[in-house]
């Protein structure tokens, strides 16, 4: 009886199975948990051996100052001791990474060069900087580090980060020598045509100053992936090659518009000043040109009157003399502007 029962049961089963339809099986990629990350603390990592410092108040922590070859300036830092202990002091002076010119240590002296500073205590440091005649123009960045307290980190550093400093910024620069008028040439101009302009220079210095006009050195944001209207072959430049002292030089660019030519021009030359008070971008002469070409069709207005009364129509023209040398647009070529007007009226 037992043996029918489960015999009948693995019958059932059997069939029940064989009514089932196949199914299809799907790989699933089942996502492994990420591992969370591991924090290192300064005191668990090997690398920082030495995180016991001492943290100063210096007020104030940041000053720049502009000075010409031959001054001399004078700052105060005030540094106040907050800790509850005893702190020494010994004020260095140290080069930044990122100065473009390095400052000789010479040039500055501390007052005074040592102290002790208590629990609370306050002290005034006199730092004075004398700029020597033969110095270059320039920007000179330094720090005065009251203590050798660096910022600690997990990995070697070529330039140390010191906690109880003072960023100092200082501008060397000269008046500059030579005067530059015009700047800047903006024209509109024809294909087919050529135009002449003046750049006047002053030299109200002491000392006759070399120049050596040349084209290019320039990028300007926003035109350096446009197509030029024409090359820079376009342009001429007739320029001395000295400026006399007290005295002036005219440098003369002339510019032929290549037939067909359409569009705008953006560049300018460099004066290459033999002069270090003018920096490379002061001695640049920007050119910009717009190739114009007169309209083939006629501007046509349409408008309505309300009454049958006379009516005055007054047309006027606006014009941007960014060339100023001379008072004149397109080096003296620019003429007034004139107009066919016809007036019709309605059919």
């Amino acid at each position: 009886m037992k043996i029918k029962t489960v015999c009948m049961i693995l019958t059932f089963l059997l069939i029940a199975v064989a009514g089932i339809p196949a199914v299809a099986v799907a790989e699933v990629h089942i996502p492994m948990p990420a591992a969370p990350p591991v924090m290192v603390s300064m005191e668990e990592s090997s690398d920082l051996t030495d995180t016991d410092f001492q943290k100063l108040q210096i007020s104030p922590r940041h000053s720049q100052t502009e000075l010409m070859p031959g001054e001399s300036d004078e700052i105060t830092v005030t540094v106040t001791n907050k800790n509850n202990v005893t702190v020494p002091v010994n004020p260095m002076v140290v080069d930044q990474p990122y100065s473009e010119y390095i400052f000789d240590k010479d040039w500055i002296t501390i007052t005074p060069e040592s102290a002790e500073l208590g629990p609370d205590d306050e002290m005034e440091f006199t730092i004075s900087v004398a700029i020597p005649e033969e110095a270059d123009c320039g920007y000179y960045s330094l720090q005065v580090a009251f203590t050798d307290d660096v910022m600690p980190t997990p990995y070697p550093s070529p330039y140390p980060m010191y906690l109880n400093a003072l960023d100092l910024h200082i501008s060397v620069w000269k008046p500059p020598v030579i005067q530059i008028q015009p700047s800047y040439i903006y024209d509109q101009v024809e294909s087919g045509k050529g135009y002449d302009y003046k750049v006047n220079l002053k030299n109200i210095g002491e000392e006759a100053i070399e120049i050596d006009p040349k084209l290019g050195g320039e990028r300007w944001y926003g035109y350096d992936m446009m197509a030029q209207a024409f090359e820079n072959d376009a342009i001429t430049i007739d320029a001395p090659s000295v400026v006399p002292a007290g005295g002036t030089a005219t440098v003369t660019l002339h510019l032929s518009v290549p037939e067909g030519a359409k569009g705008r021009y953006e560049g300018g030359f460099d004066l290459n000043i033999d002069d270090p008070s003018i920096e490379e971008w002061n001695g640049m002469v920007h050119l910009s040109f717009e190739v114009w070409t007169q309209p083939t069709e006629p501007f046509v207005k349409t408008f309505a009157v309300g009454v049958a009364e006379p009516i005055t129509i007054e047309i006027a023209s606006q014009q941007y003399r960014h060339y100023t040398c001379g008072g004149e647009s397109g080096g003296g070529n620019a003429e007034d502007p004139s107009f066919d007007v016809t007036l019709k009226k309605p059919s």
